[in-house]
């Protein structure tokens, strides 16, 4: 009979990597204002298309001022993310 104790166990060879991979260590820069850009650009559709109904005028540049807010907005909240994530 084969003696199973005696043998050796055989090596591991995988790799365990305890440093981050690149995707992972770099966050997502302007997620919150690209976010913000769309969520207020439709905002501001809205408030066009109610202020003066089917206006095109109106609600393009209520959707241009949304963008514009939302871009100002997300800028805001990406700065204060990056700001408290570099102080950690």
């Amino acid at each position: 009979m084969p003696n199973s104790k005696g043998r050796h166990a055989h090596k591991h060879t995988h790799q365990h990597s305890t440093k981050q991979t690149k995707a992972a260590a770099t966050p997502a820069k302007n997620k919150a204002s690209k976010v913000a850009i769309i969520f207020f650009a439709f905002l501001g559709l809205g408030i066009g298309f109610f202020i003066d109904g089917s206006s095109a005028i109106t609600i393009l540049s209520g959707a241009v001022i949304g963008a514009i807010v939302g871009y100002l907005f997300g800028h805001q909240i990406d700065k204060s993310i990056s700001s408290t994530s570099s102080t950690k």
